[in-house]
């Protein structure tokens, strides 16, 4: 949205306060901040939004690093609206672009901070007191399978090595225990001192999307990623996230789980819909390059072999690799 479209866009007052637009949301609605950007206004119909706001209030009262809803209500208009704390007002994928830009790759600095917000979030999934019972039929809607088979599904060539590394991975993963996920967690939904954008949330394995996270900046051709990790670092969110997975008795190692979980992200990231982007037909290129990963992740993962992110881009341009 132009910045004049955005000045079309009313700001609403609620108790006295004003909030300014900011942004559509995915699902619908939208987001409003108030002047000292200490507060944030979501809006959507009540059926988008109710459901919404109940899990950002039991999350908050589970641990997990999400704003705390502050009033919840309903406009004149029959539009449904919740107030929350600001958790900061920049995400990490703003200030990791920025630094990959100058430096190329993401600051020591920002990246402990942002290590720091994913350990909180990793203490409260991996709390046993927030499990919840395993649903293989989840999973479907937090890999978005629907959306994979009816835009982007495998070629016939690819079909039965695509059913059997889903229901390969389902099976290993249900050996974990099921938690709280946020779907589409990475450095674009976090903040310094939470997480944000739960509209997509559902339960899945406890680890899939956090180590996922760390590798989501590699899923983009080179012409649009937005940020570098190094090695080092990878391996230090790895490391700091599988010592809180065993505080917490999860054996073996979350780590281990690793190509389960990237082979189902990889599935995920072909799901090209309008809750993807704007104009998803305007890419082709884009997603012809996500489903020659994906299917690359697939051959790797029923080979037995590592899927190793950095080899990302060279898959994506390369179907026959």
């Amino acid at each position: 949205m132009s910045d004049r479209e955005k000045k079309k866009v009313e700001d609403i007052t609620i108790g006295g306060k004003s909030f300014a637009y900011v942004k559509d949301r995915l699902i619908g609605g939208r987001v409003f901040v108030n002047q000292e950007r200490s507060e944030y206004l979501r809006t959507a119909n009540s059926a988008e939004i109710a459901g919404e706001i109940n899990l950002t209030e039991d999350l908050y009262e589970r641990g997990f690093p999400v704003p705390e809803v502050v009033a919840k209500g309903t406009l004149e208009n029959d539009t449904a609206y919740y107030i929350e704390k600001s958790i900061g007002e920049r995400v990490f994928g703003d200030i990791f672009m920025e630094e990959t830009r100058a430096q190329g790759q993401v600051s020591s600095e920002s990246f402990e901070a942002f290590v720091e917000v994913i350990k909180k979030y990793s203490a409260a999934q991996f709390d046993p007191k927030n499990f919840v019972p395993r649903d293989k039929d989840s999973l479907a809607g937090i890999t978005a399978l629907a959306n994979v088979m009816r835009n982007n599904p495998p070629p016939p060539e690819m079909q039965p090595m695509f059913t059997e590394a889903y229901e390969k991975a389902t099976e290993r993963i249900c050996a974990l225990p099921w938690g709280y996920i946020q779907a589409d967690l990475n450095a674009f939904n976090i903040l310094h001192d939470g997480i944000i954008d739960f509209e997509l949330a559902g339960f899945g394995p406890v680890g899939y999307d956090v180590l996922t996270n760390v590798h989501f900046g590699r899923m983009w051709p080179k012409d649009r990623v937005a940020y570098r990790f190094s090695e080092e670092q990878v391996a230090k969110y790895i490391g700091a996230v599988d010592i809180i997975a065993q505080e917490n008795n999860l054996l073996p190692a979350i780590s281990s789980y690793a190509n389960d979980f990237l082979v189902l992200k990889a599935i995920w990231a072909s799901g090209k819909d309008k809750e993807s982007e704007d104009n998803p037909e305007s890419n082709p290129d884009f997603w012809k390059w996500r489903v020659n990963m994906r299917d690359w992740c697939i051959r790797q993962y029923l080979k037995g072999e590592s899927i190793d992110s950095n080899q990302f881009e060279e898959a994506g341009t390369n179907e026959k690799l």
